[in-house]
């Protein structure tokens, strides 16, 4: 943290701009704190709003990080806080929003990759080698998890299986935490005028005031925060440190007699860290849900190049790339062939905010006084959301730890380190690139069987 970084005084007005995970978790973790802050949020959109990447039907809830046990400590923490939040959700009548389903890693050819030997070793060391089981021959998967049949005769014939782990409902965790911060008083401005982030509003030495928004409205702030995601760089001028990338999503509604209404699945992923791909077990709607957590795609600004989403809020007929359709068909020939004969239902490019390491960006920004930038989600924050605003809330306060050590401002360094991320994937294509027919949106057609 720089050292000439001042905490707000008490009863200081803080804005948070953007309302999807970090945004969420930060106005709760502040109004925790009971009237240290009056906090304000802003957003262009309806919460849980439509094209954040936390707006979805599920996330993986893993401790699996490899060698970081930055991230693995920081899921150990948030583990018991998504179990005290289904309590929460109990008591009220409503449904959870973590399903401890377990994570199963496979991996090829009878070897774990070093991604899934590190992140066990790592476990054990944390005290949780419990959690773990080694599936380490062909009947050992199947005797738990039958529906895996094809994939394991195709070679996936190795795993580890870590019970502690699942998934989260995203967007209704978000409704979850943005009804505890309603409940905390914090305020929010909510829509597409007045509540759209515009620009900074700046005092005559450069220092941000405060935020105006599209309807022309300034807002004052002794802090401003911007939550923005994968918009970030375009608003900030970060492009830099930030860079937006779009990341492919599908979906299936099996019919009820498939291998995916099996009870008992998992979260799974496929040699994840050669592969990139990853999936969930069939959802309350009756949907699956497959991505990939790659090197994704881009979309340049006209003007100065900056990648910004493209989502479907704007673009309402947007698929995904053709290319990556074929991909994800040619993966689940071998994995799960029943998809074969099955339409995708649905299919989106879900937007990252990418760091060049894969590490958070969360920390006041060096040349802008009472600004602070809480980005780069680089593709896996959601499993953080009860606890990631508590970290943000301590980087606001200027207290020193090991996360702003490595969230902190920082020149770019050149690998991607998150290893459940397809490494091979370095090259990055552009969106809709009327020179590359891979990158043109697959139609509704395409989608079908």
């Amino acid at each position: 943290m720089s050292s000439n970084y001042t905490p707000p005084a008490p009863g200081s007005k803080i804005i948070i701009v953007g309302a999807g995970a970090l945004g969420l978790s930060t106005a709760f973790a502040l109004s925790e704190k009971k009237e240290a802050y009056d906090i304000h949020v802003f957003d262009r959109d309806q919460i849980p709003v439509p094209d954040a990447a936390s707006t979805d039907i599920n996330k993986s809830v893993r401790m699996e990080y490899g060698n970081d046990t930055l991230y693995l400590n920081l899921m150990l923490e948030a583990l018991p806080m998504w179990h005290e939040w289904n309590r929460e959700r109990a008591e009220q009548g409503e449904s959870p929003v973590f399903h401890n389903t377990g994570v199963l890693m496979l991996c090829r050819n009878g070897q774990l990759s070093k991604y899934e030997q590190q992140s066990m070793q790592r476990i054990r060391e944390a005290g949780h080698g419990h959690a773990l089981e080694e599936l380490t021959t062909p009947e050992s998967i199947l005797a738990k998890f039958p529906h895996f049949n094809d994939a394991v005769s195709n070679g996936y014939n190795i795993a580890c299986y870590n019970k502690e782990g699942g998934w989260c409902h995203s967007s209704e965790a978000i409704k979850h935490v943005y009804n505890k911060c309603v409940r905390n008083g914090v305020h929010f401005t909510l829509g597409k005028d007045k509540g759209c982030f515009e620009r900074l509003y700046k005092d005559e030495n450069g220092a941000a005031i405060g935020i105006v928004t599209k309807d022309g409205a300034v807002h004052h702030g002794d802090r401003v925060i911007m939550a923005t995601g994968p918009w970030t760089a375009g608003l900030i001028g970060l492009q830099d440190k930030l860079r937006a990338t779009g990341q492919v999503v599908i979906q299936f509604k099996p019919p009820t007699s498939s291998i995916f209404h099996t009870p008992g699945q998992p979260v799974w992923s496929a040699d994840v860290s050669n592969t990139g791909y990853y999936g969930f077990p069939i959802n309350p709607d009756g949907k699956i849900k497959i991505a990939r957590h790659a090197a994704g795609y881009l979309n340049p600004r006209t003007d100065d190049k900056v990648s910004i989403p493209r989502t479907q809020t704007s673009n309402p007929t947007d698929t995904i790339p053709i290319k990556a359709l074929r991909d994800f068909r040619e993966f689940l020939a071998n994995f799960f062939p029943e998809t074969t004969s099955m339409d995708v239902a649905y299919a989106r490019v879900c937007w990252y905010s990418d760091t060049a390491d894969g590490h958070f960006l969360i920390a006041p920004h060096p040349k802008i006084e009472n600004l602070i930038i809480a980005s780069g989600d680089s593709g896996h924050l959601m499993k953080f959301l009860p606890n990631i605003g508590i970290k943000v809330a301590e980087i606001i306060e200027g207290k020193e730890n090991d996360y702003t050590k490595v969230w902190g401002w920082r020149e770019a360094p050149s690998s991607q380190s998150d290893g459940s991320r397809d490494a091979a994937s370095a090259s990055v294509p552009i969106l809709e690139d009327p020179s590359n027919e891979d990158t043109r949106m697959a139609t509704l057609e395409e989608l079908k069987a």
